[in-house]
């Protein structure tokens, strides 16, 4: 009777849990099938072309000063940098200026801003949103923690198998959450729009060892058109600190687009100036010219090769197509004679901490080692490339002034920079020396490094001597 009596009972219990194996698992699968992540690819160019290209020509704002021309260049260091950055727009928002009977501010005269990494977050964010990011950036960005969210997503088991897979990585699933939480699926096609300034975000080409700008220019070399491509994926690139976070990938199409194979760089390769900086880039650029050699470009953190965003991009061949002595992107010949005065401000968030291995003597281990390895090629990289960046727009400026009739106007480039070293005090210099480079800060830090910057903006001579010549220049015409 026992048996009898348990035999229903065990096959009973047994019955709804082999129903509920035969139900749950399609529905697990189902689950990770579609859970997985899938990587966002660049689009082909249309056998038409296109015809709003990511450039200087059709995104320049032209409803600003047209002979004035302002540029800003954000470096990378993580929240460090975005705060750094975002302080300097705020403090350009509290500079006003009076120019051709137009009262305004200096944040609505700025033109372009090029970054990398950290600051690529502020750059991208404004390109898009504007002025909105005085309202929601910090809560948004700034004051959340970013590294947490990063790491629980990273921690989902469906997610944990989706980047086993060849076309999935820690960088594509970074990317993923931007998307979602910040940059709300935007792509370039709604980047520097209504006004707002040119962005030019700037990764480092792990391939050809170059800088790579996420502009139009850049993407012909890839027979590939950026508007379809999304904004989070060009700022996780720019940020993709090697050893943290994976490559993000780009296809170099397989394609004789006029765009890449009518370039000026099959003219460069020509010459037998082998030491210049147009021949150099144009070297590394004819790689791409091969897709079968090279069918995925590998995107890095930007701070790789240059920290700055300035030199790397607002001054290469790749945004001039080739002619930097006349800005030859960002200007048609008519609107190169109508520019007066230039200002360049470069953001530099860029620390001088000690590390602490070496206060203890101690050997650092292989994650500090690469650290320190990587942050001693940007500290060099940087300190040379805002000299080399000022020298550039200095020639610039000869050069402009040159090709000008006598009595024409003159070309004036103010160029400044603000560095964490521009704080007066000592204890408070080495407050922010110490602050690390991560996506995460304590708000009161975020706090005190957008209002360092804003102070540090606001003093600078270039900034005063800018505004005061626009100043100077309006009384005199007003009389």
């Amino acid at each position: 009777m026992s048996m009898r009596a348990t035999k229903p009972e065990s096959r009973n219990r047994r019955t709804p849990h082999a129903h509920t194996v035969r139900i749950v698992l399609p529905l697990l699968a189902a689950l990770f099938a579609t859970s997985c992540g899938t990587r966002t690819w660049n689009s082909p160019i249309p056998p038409s072309g296109i015809n709003d290209r990511y450039d200087f020509y059709h995104r320049l704002n032209r409803g600003n000063a047209q002979d004035v021309f302002v540029v800003l260049a954000f470096s990378g260091g993580g929240t460090r940098a975005a705060a750094f950055s975002y302080g300097a727009l705020r403090a350009l928002r509290e500079i006003p200026i009076t120019w051709r009977g137009r009262t305004t501010t200096l944040l609505d005269e700025v033109d372009v801003i090029s970054s990398v990494s950290g600051g690529s977050y502020t750059a991208a964010y404004y390109g898009l949103f504007g002025e909105r990011i005085f309202d929601d950036f910090e809560s948004d960005f700034l004051k959340r923690d970013v590294e947490s969210s990063l790491i629980y997503r990273l921690a989902n088991p469906v997610n944990l198998i989706s980047i086993t897979g060849s076309e999935f990585n820690r960088g594509d699933l970074s990317a993923q959450w931007l998307d979602e939480n910040l940059f709300q699926g935007k792509t370039f096609s709604d980047m520097s729009r209504n006004g707002n300034p040119y962005v030019i975000i700037n990764a480092s080409d792990i391939n050809t060892g170059l800088t790579f700008s996420f502009i139009q220019q850049q993407f012909d070399f890839l027979c590939s058109d950026i508007n379809t491509y999304p904004v989070a994926n060009a700022v996780m690139a720019s940020s993709a600190v090697p050893g943290v976070f994976a490559p993000i990938a780009v296809r170099n199409f397989e394609t004789a687009c006029a765009q890449r194979t009518d370039s000026w760089v099959a003219v460069s390769g020509t010459t037998r100036d082998t030491y210049s900086r147009r021949h150099q880039v144009s070297r590394g650029l004819r790689r791409y010219f091969e897709p079968a050699r090279m069918p995925v470009v590998r995107l890095l953190d930007g701070g790789i090769t240059d920290n700055l965003g300035v030199r790397g991009s607002m001054m290469s061949p790749v945004a001039h197509y080739g002619n930097v002595e006349d800005m030859a992107g960002a200007f048609t010949p008519s609107e190169l004679a109508a520019v007066r005065h230039v200002l360049v401000i470069v953001v530099n968030a860029q620390v001088y901490n000690e590390y602490s291995w070496s206060i203890a003597g101690a050997d650092p281990s292989i994650i500090e080692m690469i650290e320190a390895s990587f942050n001693a090629s940007i500290d060099i990289l940087s300190t040379e490339t805002i000299s080399l960046a000022k020298a550039g727009f200095m020639m610039w400026e000869q050069t402009a002034n040159a090709r000008r009739a006598p009595d024409a106007p003159r070309v004036r480039v103010h160029f400044a920079a603000i560095t964490f070293d521009d704080i007066v005090d000592p204890a408070e210099r080495e407050r922010f020396n110490a602050m690390p480079t991560s996506l995460s800060l304590p708000p009161q830090d975020v706090d005190d490094l957008a209002a360092m910057s804003a102070q540090l903006v606001k003093a600078l001579p270039e900034v005063r001597s800018f505004v005061g010549a626009l100043q100077a220049e309006e009384e005199v015409g007003g009389r």
